[in-house]
């Protein structure tokens, strides 16, 4: 059986799509981030320390310090880093905290309160809560200023040019009767 020249291109370009999509979904999924679940079941605070991953932990705020706040509960009390907007949290509140434990606090990524609002905050550090990072380079912003924000303007810093002297010297305006006048 023999294909017609038309035919036969068709059908490249059709493998060439199909191997396209087929590349450019497998690069995203590479490329998303990994998707995980909060356990439904709170982990007593006592076990923090042995946990990985995501984990949920329900108590009342002991103590507010900014962004940060204790939380405890009837097994110990833990610090929660609430991210860089901050959360006004009250002493005394009831609050399950969702989030990862490293480092001795749990960094918050979710908060429940009482009446089962869902607050998202985030990790400290910049761009973590989907914000587009600033551009750098050409159409970035102009770097700061020496001295900081609130230094002074600099003067001109170009020494300026030396008055001619000797032979090649312009001679001073001579003053005539034409230039008296006006």
């Amino acid at each position: 059986m023999k294909l017609n020249w038309n035919r036969s291109l068709v059908l490249s370009g059709a493998g060439l799509l199909v191997l396209g999509f087929t590349g450019g979904a497998g690069a995203m999924a590479l490329t998303r981030p990994t998707v995980e679940m909060a356990p439904t079941v709170p982990t007593a605070i006592a076990k923090l320390t042995g946990s990985r991953g995501v984990v949920s932990v329900r108590g009342r705020v002991a103590e507010v310090y900014g962004d940060r706040f204790v939380v405890a509960d009837s097994s110990g009390r833990a610090l929660v880093d609430a991210g860089r907007k901050g959360v006004d949290m009250q002493r005394g509140s009831s609050i399950l905290v969702q989030g990862r434990f490293e480092n001795g606090q749990l960094h918050a990524r979710y908060l429940i309160d009482a009446s089962g609002t869902v607050q998202e905050v985030g990790p400290r550090g910049p761009h973590s809560l989907g914000e587009a990072p600033p551009p750098h380079g050409p159409g970035g912003p102009p770097p700061p200023p020496a001295g900081g924000p609130n230094a002074p303007p600099q003067a001109c810093t170009m020494p300026l040019p030396p008055p001619p002297c000797g032979a090649g010297a312009p001679p001073p305006p001579v003053k005539t009767a034409a230039t008296a006048i006006n």
